[in-house]
């Protein structure tokens, strides 16, 4: 069963952006992750609260590979510059 990585992120010191773009994906993939989109197009409709400076959405083959991608190892020091340099509200959804 499918799970999907939902993150809603707001930078508020781009210092971390660069390395994480370039490092982490490949990360991703090693896990079974699939980007399906990364975007700073938001559209509320329902709901308050600031919009997000943009949004990750990634399909890994099951809630697992997801788990397994956040709690690896090499995952952790961009983990820790994002949380640094960013909000975030980060969660996975089973299909």
């Amino acid at each position: 069963m499918a799970a999907y990585f939902i993150a809603s992120v707001t930078s508020h010191d781009d210092g971390w952006v660069a390395d994480y773009q370039a490092n982490v994906p490949p990360m991703v993939e090693r896990f079974g992750g699939e980007l399906i989109c990364r975007s700073n197009q938001f559209e509320r409709f329902e709901g308050e609260g600031a919009a997000p400076h943009y949004t990750v959405i990634i399909r890994f083959p099951a809630m697992a590979d997801v788990q397994a991608f956040m709690a690896c190892p090499d995952y952790a020091p961009f983990k820790v510059a994002r949380i640094a340099g960013a909000t975030s509200d980060i969660f996975a959804v089973a299909d």
